[in-house]
């Protein structure tokens, strides 16, 4: 579809329509580290992020660990308004650690905020809001009004797109205020402990202060399908079963990830897809920051010509999302639901280094083979003489 030129950019109502430097269609993690990123720097960038709903960075939950942050970060990262502890815990049946890796978690609600005093302050860029893009194309955008924005650089950080075969990591969080102390320094990253069947299940818990906490039920699946009203039930007799009293739900938030064991990662093209579309993210957890952060410190330096430099960066990236597909597969296609707790277990007795550089997508060779070679967890093989009541279900 051509595109042509509108005489006007909204955030400057009559204005002779001009080229900007940048435009970002799409205002979730990946569209708004870049413009951060971008922002920082090159101040006077003619930049316009743009996002469909009247508010930026929906509502999520981002975490990540302090260690997937790239080296070569810029000032930018510092002055995000995130929450950090020193490690987390992780607790399976029979096996318990912490793990000393530093955490970071991001919200939206502080992330919305960040951005409209970034871009409030900044005399060149522009944060539209309730801005419905209806086509991408390599320097520019046509709004659903009619409106065209054009750039030297396109960014389509929508997200979405599809993936091959894949199972899911399904999750409902509720935001809590309790009655008393959480006794909680600290997250618990995945609480293993339930009673599993024909879904692995776990519960994801961030201590945001002693009485504020974010109760996540998670499941890796075969089926997108979440039932709502029973993962919030779940995460009441959880809270319960800890001794907590809620006092009050505050926010509530839920997702289906991809977790694919079949997929290509698209080679860089202009436009340029970031996020899940453009398979920047980790196969095997979910996590998209630390693409996120790379790509945004990628894209500040090399905004002017980003294809080189991206191109490089998908290299190394799809070799590494390789490993993850191959461990879904392992996963989903190797062990009964009930028994998928067993490699997780197994891989939280790795070394600190080799779990830290899974998460950031850096694995070794050597880490390659801590994690596939040896005796395979217990359970290898149920996936193929499931029982009965192990049949996985919608819910």
């Amino acid at each position: 579809m051509a595109l042509t030129t509108h005489p006007a950019d909204d955030s400057h109502p009559g204005a002779a329509a001009a080229p900007f430097d940048v435009l970002i269609v799409g205002a979730g993690l990946h569209g708004a580290l870049i413009a951060l990123a971008l922002l920082d720097a090159q101040p006077g960038l003619r930049l316009r992020l743009i996002e469909r709903d009247p508010q930026p960075a929906g509502n999520h939950t981002w975490c990540f660990h302090r260690g997937d942050v790239p080296a070569a970060v810029g000032g930018w990262f510092g002055r995000l308004p995130m929450t950090t502890w020193p490690g987390y815990r992780v607790a399976f049946p029979g096996f318990e650690r912490t793990v000393e890796l530093p955490y970071c978690g991001l919200g939206s609600a502080d992330l919305a905020v960040h951005l409209r005093d970034v871009f409030s302050a900044s005399a060149a860029a522009r944060l539209l809001t309730g801005s419905e893009v209806t086509v991408v194309d390599q320097n520019a955008v046509r709004f659903a009004d009619g409106r065209v924005l054009r750039a030297g650089l396109v960014i389509d950080a929508r997200g979405g797109g599809t993936v091959g075969a894949t199972g899911y990591q399904k999750f409902l969080g509720l935001e809590v205020e309790l009655a008393g102390d959480c006794g909680l320094d600290r997250p618990l990253l995945m609480d293993a402990c339930l009673p599993q069947g024909p879904q692995f299940r776990f519960m994801y818990v961030l201590p945001f202060g002693p009485r504020r906490v974010l109760i996540e039920d998670t499941a890796f699946a075969r089926t997108p399908h979440l039932d709502h009203s029973a993962r919030r039930a779940a995460i009441h007799a959880y809270a319960a079963a800890r001794g907590w009293t809620i006092r009050a739900v505050v926010r509530e938030e839920s997702g289906v990830l991809p977790m694919p064991w079949q997929a290509t990662v698209p080679a860089p093209a202009l436009p340029l897809k970031v996020g899940y579309a453009g398979g920047w993210f980790h196969p095997a957890t979910g996590y998209s920051a630390p693409c996120a952060l790379r790509l945004a410190t990628v894209l500040a330096r090399h905004w002017r010509d980003p294809l080189p430099a991206l191109t490089a960066e998908w290299r190394r990236h799809r070799r590494q999302f390789r490993l993850g597909l191959l461990l879904n597969a392992l996963a989903f296609r190797g062990f009964r639901p009930d028994l998928m707790w067993q490699p997780f277990a197994r891989f939280y007795r790795l070394p600190l280094a080799t779990i830290a550089r899974f998460y950031r997508l850096e694995s070794t060779p050597r880490d390659i083979a801590r994690l596939l070679l040896g005796r395979p967890p217990r359970g290898f093989g149920s996936a193929w003489f499931p029982r009965p009541h192990t049949q996985e279900t919608s819910s």
